[in-house]
């Protein structure tokens, strides 16, 4: 399985992801977009993702911004930007709605309430946006049946080997199958940057509902696909516009998906997915290959390894769009620092698969992925 969806990303995928959609498919009417911007504190790049939003290139949309409360200090920045772009749409949301477990979507929820628009766009903090990406959305989004336009997630140039570690795993290890995935019609979506309409949602219990999720994305989208719906790939990976980060906020990061990916989907994530990622795969494909058939286990894995290795590069080099911005040699280095890391990452995830930190708060979350809020003074008693 895990060959056949490489094999899908490296040649079908590849071409699929780059596929544009003929704008006449607009013809004269302009659907208005109601974009959501949840925010909490200043991250170092924070101005530069808001004003790629406040410059868009669009006849009708309407910026609405969601903060916790009124001393947050994006606050500040947010009537900065508005004073500068009086011409934009902006609404200001402050303060979330109660009952809502998932903070990201506490925060959200009043917003799109009140949003004016059908075509919602959730967008996060920390990405970056352009008018091209605004219209691709928006035309695969009016094709017949689909209810959901996502982008798949990337990271924009920083020259760290942290930041070179996290565009290696999502230009390339998620990249693997998050495109495949898409092609082949399964469910695979992230919440940082998607379009819907919100007519659909609403079919399938609304926004509010899926806050009891920690992973409200996957459950969203999984609704929608079992109502009938498609959910489309845009031809733009979402930019991740980060300042630089470190090897143990990435690993941090990517346990926290690794345990919501343990609680919604036990067995996949228990047992295929590990097998999947390069080096264990090629370790009990060597194995087999040689216990069956007597296939030389060092050869094999040898091959292997350089035909992932080969096959990531290139796989990267579409999602960039062009030559990596870092060595061959970088790259090598990075990349069995990362297939290390998996490693590690899922170790620990399995280690303490029920418990999640999630900014300056700690979830407990059930098998179907239900989650709760932990006391941390009971926590640490405990």
């Amino acid at each position: 399985m895990a060959g056949i969806l490489y094999v899908v990303t490296l040649f079908w995928g590849r071409f699929d992801l780059y596929r544009k959609v003929d704008p006449e498919i607009l013809g004269d009417s302009v659907p208005g977009i109601s974009i959501i911007k949840p925010l909490m504190g200043l991250d170092p790049l924070l101005e530069e993702n808001l004003k790629s939003h406040f410059e868009l290139d669009y006849p009708k949309f309407e910026l609405l911004f969601c903060v916790q409360d009124d001393q947050d200090p994006a606050l500040n920045l947010y009537h900065k930007l508005s004073r500068e772009y009086p011409e934009v749409d902006t609404h200001l949301f402050i303060g979330g709605k109660e009952g809502i477990i998932n903070p990201m979507v506490h925060n959200m929820v009043p917003a799109y309430e009140n949003t004016n628009y059908d075509f919602v766009w959730i967008s996060s903090s920390r990405v970056k946006v352009s008018t091209d990406i605004l219209m691709d959305m928006v035309l695969k989004l009016q094709q017949p049946n689909v209810a959901l336009c996502h982008q798949m997630p990337f990271v924009t140039n920083r020259n760290t080997f942290a930041n070179t570690i996290e565009k290696l795993h999502f230009g390339g290890a998620l990249a693997r199958y998050y495109i495949g995935l898409n092609v082949l019609n399964y469910v695979c979506a992230t919440g940082m940057s998607y379009m819907f309409k919100k007519t659909v949602l609403e079919e399938v219990n609304g926004l509010a509902w899926f806050g009891q999720y920690l992973a409200e994305d996957f459950f969203l989208t999984t609704a929608m696909h079992n109502r009938g719906y498609k959910l489309i790939l845009s031809a733009y990976p979402a930019q991740q516009n980060l300042a630089s980060t470190s090897v143990r906020a990435h690993k941090d990061r990517m346990v926290r998906w690794s345990r919501l990916r343990l609680n919604m989907t036990t067995f996949m994530a228990a047992i295929i997915e590990p097998l999947a990622e390069c080096i264990p795969l090629g370790i009990y494909m060597a194995w087999s290959l040689w216990h069956l058939f007597g296939v030389n286990p060092y050869i094999f894995f040898c091959v292997h390894l350089c035909s992932v290795i080969v096959g990531d590069y290139f796989i990267l080099r579409s999602m960039e769009n062009g030559t990596p911005p870092f060595s061959i040699i970088t790259y090598l280095m990075a990349w069995f620092v990362r297939e290390g890391l998996a490693i590690i990452i899922y170790l620990e995830a399995v280690a303490h698969p029920c418990t999640i930190k999630w900014g300056k708060r700690t979830y407990q979350v059930k098998i179907g992925g239900h989650a709760s809020m932990v006391d941390e003074k009971r926590l640490l008693e405990t």
